[in-house]
C-alpha cells in the first residue's frame, strides 16, 4: 500500500483510495461464500478448490497488462471470490479428509500456510518492480494447480453422493493401507445419519443442537476478525511508520512480523490437538486484548501528547510481536478447524459459506474502518476498539465453547445432542421442582384452614 500511495506510484492514489482497495477483496468474498458451500456439495470439494487456479491467473494478467485503478478494484474482487471459495471449501476438505487424531494439526497448517504467502508478499513486494512482483505472485496458482489435481476427492462428499466405491479408494489413498473398514464404515454411518436431513440454510437453526453450533462458529469468526490481525497485517507499514520506529526500516520489520505469523502459527498447529481448543481460543482472546491496549496506549502517547517515547520502542515492537503470537496460539489456526468440526455433513457446505459471509462483513468492517477511525481519532484508537470486540468474545467463549480435541466428526454431533438433552433434563427438573414446592405449599394451605 504504501507503494501505491508514493508519488512515483504507476497507479496513483490517495488513502481513501487505498482503504477501499484493501477493503473491496471482502466484495468477492461476501457474494461467494454461499454459492461455494452450496455448490461444493453438489459438485465436490476437489473442483471448486481447482477452480481458484484460473481465477487467481487471470487476476495476475489483469494486473500485468493494465495500469488502472478500476481494473485494480475488479482484481481485488475476483480475488476476494478465489479466497471465498479456499476459506469455505478448503476447511471442510481437509476435516474429511484428516484422522481424529491429527485433525487440528492439519487444520492449523491451512492457517499457516495462508501466512507464508503473505511472508511471500513481504519479502518480494518492497524490493521488485511492479511487474516482477506480480510475476512472483503469478508463479503460485500455477503451482497449486499442478500439485492439487493428483489429490483425491473427500470421501465424506464421495458417500454423500452415494459413490461408496469410490470413497472407499479415496480413504485407501489417504491412509496409505488398505486396511479401512472401520473407519470407512464409521464415516458411512456418520454421513447417512446427517444426511436424513435436507441441507438447507433452515437446518443450521433447525433444532437447538444445530442453533447452538452455529451461534459457537459466528462468534469465533466474529472475534478473529474484529480483533485487528487483518488490519495489522493489510496496514503493517503503516503502523510501524505510525509509531516513529527508526532503527530498523519500516519494510524489515514488516518482513520481521511475517516471520513471526508464520511460525508462532506453525507451532500452534501441534498444540491444538494436545492442549485443546478451547483453552487456545481463550488465552489467545485475551492475549490479544492485552496487547491491543499496550499498541493503543503507545500510539496515544507517541501521537497526542509531548512525551518522548523513542526510548520505549521496545515495547512497540514487543506488544505487536507478542499480539502476532497470542493471536495465532488460537484465533488464527482454530477458526477454521471449529468451522469444520461443528456443522454435519449435510450443512458443512452451507455452513461453511454463511460462517464466510460473516468473515466478509467483519473484515470489511475492521479494514474500512481502520482508516476512517485513524483520520477522525488516531490510529490508536483502533486498537482499543479491537480490544473492546476482544473482551466481549472472551467472556462469550468462556460461557458457551465446548472441547472438541479427539473426537470424530460424529462424536462431535453426538456431544451437542447430549448436552442439549442434558439442558432439557436440567430444565424439566427444575419444573418439577417448583411444581412440587407448589403442591406442597398449597397442602400446607389445605391442612392450616382445616385447623
Amino acid at each position: 500500500m504504501s507503494r501505491l500511495t508514493a508519488p512515483d506510484s504507476e497507479i496513483p492514489m490517495n488513502t481513501d483510495h487505498t482503504s477501499w482497495l484493501v477493503a473491496s477483496v471482502e466484495f468477492g468474498e461476501m457474494f461467494i461464500t454461499l454459492p461455494a458451500g452450496l455448490l461444493a456439495d453438489r459438485y465436490g470439494r476437489k473442483p471448486l478448490l481447482l477452480m481458484t487456479g484460473p481465477m487467481c491467473m487471470v487476476s495476475w494478467i489483469l494486473i500485468l497488462t493494465t495500469r488502472s485503478l478500476t481494473v485494480l478494484f475488479v482484481v481485488r474482487i475476483i480475488q476476494g471470490a478465489a479466497v471465498a471459495i479456499v476459506y469455505t471449501v478448503a476447511p471442510m476438505y481437509i476435516a474429511e479428509i484428516s484422522e481424529p487424531r491429527i485433525r487440528g494439526e492439519l487444520s492449523g497448517h491451512f492457517q499457516t500456510m495462508w501466512y507464508l504467502g503473505i511472508l511471500y508478499v513481504y519479502v518480494t513486494g518492497p524490493f521488485l518492480s511492479y511487474q516482477n512482483y506480480t510475476y512472483c505472485c503469478a508463479i503460485t496458482p500455477i503451482l497449486f494447480f499442478a500439485l492439487f489435481v493428483m489429490m483425491p476427492e473427500s470421501p465424506f462428499y464421495l458417500l454423500m453422493v452415494d459413490r461408496s466405491k469410490d470413497a472407499e479408494r479415496s480413504l485407501i489413498w489417504l491412509r496409505a493401507t488398505k486396511q479401512v473398514d472401520d473407519e470407512y464404515h464409521a464415516i458411512r454411518s456418520s454421513v447417512q445419519e446427517d444426511m436424513k436431513q435436507k441441507g438447507s440454510w433452515r437446518d443450521l437453526i433447525a433444532t437447538k443442537k444445530d442453533r447452538k453450533a452455529f451461534f459457537i462458529v459466528q462468534v469465533v469468526c466474529f472475534i478473529k476478525y474484529l480483533n485487528g490481525m487483518p488490519a495489522v497485517v493489510s496496514y503493517s507499514t503503516q503502523i510501524f511508520q505510525a509509531a516513529h520506529t527508526g532503527h530498523i526500516s519500516h519494510s524489515h520489520l514488516t518482513i520481521i512480523m511475517g516471520v513471526i505469523l508464520c511460525v508462532t502459527t506453525f507451532l500452534a498447529a501441534f498444540m491444538s490437538d494436545s492442549v485443546g481448543r478451547r483453552p487456545l481460543l481463550i488465552i489467545s482472546t485475551l492475549g490479544s486484548v492485552l496487547f491491543n491496549i499496550i499498541i493503543g496506549g503507545y500510539m496515544y502517547l507517541a501521537a497526542e501528547t509531548r512525551i518522548d517515547v523513542n526510548s520505549y520502542q521496545w515495547v512497540m515492537y514487543t506488544a505487536v510481536a507478542g499480539f502476532c503470537i497470542v493471536s495465532n496460539i488460537g484465533l488464527g489456526p482454530l477458526m477454521q478447524t471449529i468451522q469444520a468440526e461443528f456443522f454435519p455433513s449435510h450443512t458443512r457446505g452451507i455452513g461453511s459459506g454463511m460462517t464466510e459471509i460473516t468473515a466478509s462483513v467483519a473484515t470489511f468492517f475492521n479494514l474500512k474502518q481502520y482508516q476512517t477511525v485513524t483520520d477522525l481519532f488516531g490510529v490508536y484508537m483502533n486498537f482499543w476498539i479491537f480490544a473492546l470486540f476482544g473482551l466481549i468474545g472472551a467472556i462469550t467463549l468462556c460461557l458457551v465453547l465446548p472441547e472438541t480435541a479427539g473426537k470424530s466428526l460424529g462424536q462431535i454431533q453426538h456431544e451437542f445432542e447430549d448436552s442439549v438433552v442434558v439442558e432439557k433434563i436440567g430444565s424439566n427438573e427444575t419444573v418439577n421442582s417448583v411444581q412440587s414446592q407448589d403442591i406442597v405449599k398449597v397442602n400446607t394451605k389445605s391442612e392450616a384452614t382445616k385447623l
